[in-house]
This record gives C-alpha cells, sequence and structure tokens, in this order.
C-alpha cells in the first residue's frame, strides 16, 4: 500500500495580537501534497496579510502544476521589499511530498527544516541559487516511513531570547530536543504539541514572535465512512446500510435512528451504554462491527467545536465521549466518506425550509469544509 503525508501544524500569535503573522497551506492533489509556509515581516494584521498573500500565491501556481522555480520566481517578482530593513517581507517554505515520500523543499529566509530519523537529525544537501539577489535553497530527498519532518517559523528558533534562554533556543537547541524528545511512532499531532508547549514555556506562555510548527511524517492512508441520518425513503435502508458496509474503512454511525436501521439491516444488537462521559454529549452505544457510535446532531456539532479547537489549543482531552471521540478519528482519517441521510426529523427541521438550510445539512458541510481545509479529502453522499 502506497504511504501518504500526514501533516499537522499550530501557530501562536505574538503576545498582543490576534491574528498570527505566519501561514500554512495544505494542498492535497491526487498524487502529491503541497506544505507552504510564510513568515510575514512584523506581527499582526500586516504579517498575517501578507504572509497569506505569499502562501496562496505559491500554493495557487503549484496546483496549476507550475514548476517551483517558477513559482518560486513568481513570488520573488510579486512580493515588495522593505526598504529600510532591505528584507523580503515574508519568508517561504514550500514541500512537495508524492505517495513514495519523493520529497522536493525550498527554502528562502526561513529555519532549515529538520529531518529526524531513528532519533538523529540528518543533514539535508542543498544546492543554492540566487534569485533576484535572494539566496534560495532546493533540497530533493526522500522521507521514509521512519522520518520525522519539522519545519517551524522564526518564533520557535527565538522561543526564551532574552530571558529563559538569553540567545534564544536556536536551531541547535531544537535539533537537540527533536532528537531526545521526537519519534516517528508519536503523531503529528503530538508532536507539533510538544515542541509548542516548548516554545510556550520558553516565551513563559507570552510569545515574543509568531511561533508556527509543522510535522510531516509518511504512513499508511486511513479511510473512514460516517453514516448519519436515515436515507430519504424507508426503502433505501436496506441499499445505504450494505453501501456502507463495503470496502476497508473505519466505520462511524452518528444518530439513533441511524443506529436502529443499521442493527436491524445487519441484523445485529444495538447497546446504548447509559454512562455520560460528558454532561453535554449524549452517551455512545455499541453494534458489532461498527467502530464508533454515537447520538446525531448534538453529538456532530460538539465533534465540530473540538475539531475547531485543536488547532488553537492544541491535543484533544483524553475525555471517552462521543463527540471527542468522533474528532479524533476525523483529524486522524484521510479519506473521509460521509453518507448523509435526507430523511427530514421534525425535531430539528422546519418542514417550510428546505433541506440544504437544515441543521444537519449545514452541520454536516461545515465539518466537511473544516476537514478539507486542514487537508483532508472528504466526499458527500446525500442519500
Amino acid at each position: 500500500m502506497a504511504l501518504i503525508p500526514e501533516v499537522w501544524w499550530r501557530s501562536l500569535p505574538k503576545r498582543g495580537e490576534e491574528l498570527c503573522g505566519d501561514n500554512v497551506e495544505v494542498v492535497c492533489l491526487p498524487d502529491m501534497t503541497l506544505i507552504v509556509l510564510s513568515d510575514g515581516l512584523g506581527s499582526g494584521v500586516k504579517a498575517n496579510i501578507l504572509a497569506t498573500l505569499t502562501t496562496r500565491i505559491a500554493s495557487g501556481l503549484l496546483k496549476r502544476d507550475i514548476p517551483l522555480e517558477v513559482v518560486v520566481e513568481t513570488v520573488m517578482q510579486t512580493l515588495p521589499v522593505c526598504k529600510v530593513r532591505n528584507l523580503a517581507y515574508s519568508t517561504l517554505a514550500i514541500l512537495q511530498i508524492d505517495r513514495v515520500g519523493n520529497t522536493r523543499l525550498i527554502e528562502i529566509d526561513t529555519p532549515r527544516v529538520q529531518v529526524v530519523r531513528y532519533g538523529k537529525v540528518r543533514e539535508l544537501a542543498f544546492e543554492q541559487k540566487s534569485i533576484h539577489g535572494k539566496e534560495v535553497l532546493y533540497s530533493h530527498f526522500t522521507l521514509n516511513s521512519e522520518d520525522v519532518l519539522v519545519m517551524v517559523s522564526d518564533g520557535v528558533i527565538h522561543a526564551g531570547i532574552g530571558g529563559v534562554l538569553t540567545l534564544g533556543w536556536g536551531v541547535d537547541g531544537l535539533a537537540d530536543y527533536l532528537q531526545d524528545s521526537i519519534c516517528a511512532a508519536m503523531s503529528t499531532m503530538d508532536i507539533v504539541d510538544r515542541i509548542i508547549q516548548q516554545c510556550e514555556g520558553y516565551y513563559a506562555s507570552s510569545p515574543g514572535d509568531d511561533t508556527t510548527v509543522i510535522a510531516v511524517k509518511m504512513r499508511e492512508e486511513r479511510r473512514i465512512k460516517l453514516l448519519t441520518g436515515p436515507p430519504g425513503e424507508p426503502s433505501l435502508d436496506k441499499s445505504v446500510v450494505e453501501s456502507f458496509m463495503q470496502g476497508s474503512y473505519v466505520r462511524i454511525v452518528a444518530g439513533g435512528t441511524t443506529a436502529k436501521i443499521v442493527a436491524r439491516v445487519l441484523e445485529r444488537r444495538l447497546t446504548i451504554l447509559l454512562k455520560y462521559e460528558d454532561e453535554e454529549v449524549p452517551p455512545t452505544g455499541k453494534i458489532d462491527g461498527i467502530d464508533l457510535v454515537t447520538e446525531g446532531m448534538l453529538t456532530l456539532k460538539k465533534a465540530l467545536e473540538r475539531l475547531q479547537k485543536a488547532r488553537s489549543a492544541g491535543l484533544l482531552t483524553n475525555k471517552k465521549d462521543g463527540a471527542t471521540l468522533l474528532a479524533k478519528i476525523l483529524l486522524g482519517a484521510d479519506d473521509i466518506y460521509i453518507m448523509a441521510g435526507k430523511a427530514v426529523n421534525p425535531a430539528h427541521h422546519n418542514p417550510d425550509i428546505p433541506f440544504e438550510l437544515g441543521i444537519r445539512s449545514q452541520v454536516v458541510e461545515k465539518i466537511a469544509a473544516y476537514l478539507m481545509s486542514i487537508g483532508k479529502k472528504v466526499t458527500i453522499e446525500w442519500c
């Protein structure tokens, strides 16, 4: 089975700023994953706009299969240079990784990417070119399943400068930490959160610079199917459940009525667990052959909240409620197939409002949109 890149990232804005001056774009193409990081000059709104402009230009061109060299030259020509500091208004790092780990890396004014293999940070060979007076580093290498790749903005390297650490964490300090504390067995979310927590500690919870950490590793693809809501017509129950059970997937059923339909069609027992792991989230259930059974709308909405908080607040809690379990599975998946029933629940939907404007359709679409925004492949089938 082909490997795919697992990618996760988090950012901390500089103290006193609501927006982070770093920006990350992740684009998943059929045979390639693109990761673009930019650090805008300064901080706050202006830096955020400049960094976002940089990543959008680069990722937009790369999606059109424009060669990397042309993309870099276009970005260099497009972005202005600060006349006072004689610096480009934003830095740029671009990763292209295919499904077997072949990797191309471009770095412009950004801390060098670190690759950890078997507990050692390996040196990446590079070719240096000058484009419009700017030194650009090009690297080509293979990212193996034993490797962890870490990409950071200046805020990580500067962590603790003038405070806990006189000269800051530095490239060597980060490398030592990666060698001592990071391994390929960890999830990218765990890796990122550990590094971010270390930075927060060095900054005494008051970041002096915008701080971003991206972790990448290769692993086998994870696919899930989520069935939520009964089909629009009862006559479709059997065919929908049979379709849901086809293929090699982690399977999730969200919805009490939906779970009853699945249990009936499969002729299996549905057991509802009575213990509340979280008073705001209904209990989960069990059906043989189904990996997770949850309540419907309340759980989906709470799962969406947890998904959105994971980027800013870090790892999800160790709670076992349905919403947290669902959010963790979705975040850990790569290919997500959602089968959403079109039956109308009078408790959630005004019959005078078109189905597309109903609560279920909106929640499903929001979950799908968020997952796609962080590089997941999502397909929705309304049934």
